[in-house]
């Protein structure tokens, strides 16, 4: 087992001195793990009846809920089946200082990890992790430096859907500041100064550029912006189903686009220097959004529906004006929207960045096949001469019947050639035929 660091500690037995354990962990930048039943000085796994270990998972449980302030949703896990009992504390950088809640926000109450140890934080370091969540946790109800604000763009939107633009009740202004407006204002204002780009690339990489544009302006007509210009990228190709039928298919599904690119506005962090940007590929889209993860959540957490609002006095304005659906369910919603297919989206998250990558539906990927580069083996080459000498397609046992290959050698045969678009099926089941790609 490795040793105790700044993210692992091993326990003996399980005291109340292991709030300071678990609240050094929600302090910490990763959070960590403990391990209960293990000898920390020479790591020797000590036999713990079961009904001692049910014991510590229901005080764990209420701990969870009542020991702490705030309250760590979802941030503590535990495993008392794995050997040895194991508890999992996230990070709660977004929610930062914990505290163990009978003591109270100051030096005896909060903890910090310092190498493999829990100590008491200095009442400075309580109020410095103070400031730092009122600036990372409530950047768009703080008061924006900039004041004399408009909101043209924003107000006709309103007028279309039939609803009062009122500032007061779409929560605009941070009360108690002279009722002065707040960064939500500011971002959906005609001076908001953040951007976003979007880039065209030729190929799969960012060598070549084919395209690229910056939008500016209230983020509400970035949104717009972002959605016109996909719009006129997300080529729709005409593809042919299992009955021959010709059906058109977007590059990419246009749900998945729009929760994404709304996700990255909502989601981001905007105190960090960096703009939403979409990049194009031949073969996916990226869309990367600044800030990672907030309060803790992992990407699971995420994918099964949790949420963590990092900018809610925003979402509830665009909610107002339905570029929000169904808040909550973006990523779950863009995961749906490629159900149908074998192609899945993929989610990155760092501390600085979430990026959400969609695969492009049409993207066919080029290859030579020829023998000499080992493209094709001589099955392949055998079922394809099968094929083209028909001039019809054919179903998999006349295949068999016209060649030298085993059933398993077709059936895998067919399976490459058309992973390679050598060939293509044709219906469904026993009605299942195989013809040459033109």
């Amino acid at each position: 087992m490795q040793n105790e660091d700044s993210n692992v500690e091993y326990k003996r037995e399980f005291n109340k001195h292991l709030k300071r354990e678990i609240v050094s962990f929600l302090n910490s930048n990763s959070g960590g793990v403990i391990y209960l039943g293990v000898d920390d000085g020479t790591k020797e796994l000590l036999e713990i009846e079961d009904k001692v270990k049910h014991s510590w998972e229901e005080i764990l449980s209420n701990w969870a809920i009542n020991a702490f302030y705030p309250i760590p949703y979802g941030l503590i896990q535990v495993f008392p089946n794995e050997k040895p009992f194991r508890i999992m504390v996230k990070s709660g950088k977004n929610n930062r200082p914990f505290a163990i809640a009978s003591k109270g926000f100051d030096s005896s109450g909060v903890y910090i990890r310092e190498g493999s140890s829990a100590v008491r934080a200095s009442n400075e370091r309580v109020m410095r992790m103070q400031q730092q969540y009122i600036i990372s946790g409530r950047f768009d109800s703080e008061v924006s430096e900039i004041q004399d604000l408009s909101f043209n763009y924003i107000k006709v939107i309103f007028e279309d859907l039939n609803i009062d633009f009122d500032i007061n009740a779409l929560q605009m202004k941070s009360h108690g500041q002279n009722d002065l407006f707040n960064n939500s204002a500011l971002l959906l204002s005609d001076q908001n100064e953040q951007t976003s780009k979007a880039a065209v690339f030729d190929g799969l990489n960012v060598m070549r550029f084919r395209d690229k544009k910056e939008f500016y302006g209230s983020i509400a007509d970035q949104i717009k912006q972002l959605f016109a210009y996909m719009d006129l990228i997300n080529r729709k190709r005409i593809v042919i189903g299992h009955q021959i039928e010709r059906i058109e298919q977007d590059d990419y599904p246009i749900e998945a686009v729009r929760e994404a690119i709304v996700n990255g506005f909502v989601h981001r962090d905007y105190l960090l220097h960096s703009e939403v940007r979409v990049e194009v590929y031949d073969d996916r889209i990226e869309i990367l959004s600044p800030g990672g993860i907030p309060d803790g959540l992992t990407l699971d957490d995420i994918e099964r529906g949790q949420t963590a609002a990092r900018n809610p006095h925003l979402i509830h304005i665009l909610n107002k004006m339905d570029i929000i659906e169904n808040y909550g369910t973006g990523i779950k919603r863009i995961n749906s929207s490629y159900d149908r297919y074998n192609l899945k989206p993929e989610f990155v998250t760092s501390d600085n960045l979430f990026k959400v990558i969609l695969p492009n539906l049409n993207y066919q990927k080029e290859k030579i096949y020829s023998k000499d580069k080992l493209e094709i083996n001589d099955n392949d080459q055998s079922v394809l001469n099968i094929l083209l000498s028909s001039g019809n397609p054919l179903k998999r046992d006349e295949i068999e019947k016209r060649g030298s290959l085993s059933r398993n050698q077709v059936i895998d045969t067919l399976k490459r050639l058309q992973d390679y678009n050598l060939i293509y099926k044709i219906g469904d089941s026993v009605r299942t035929r195989y013809a040459v790609s033109k």
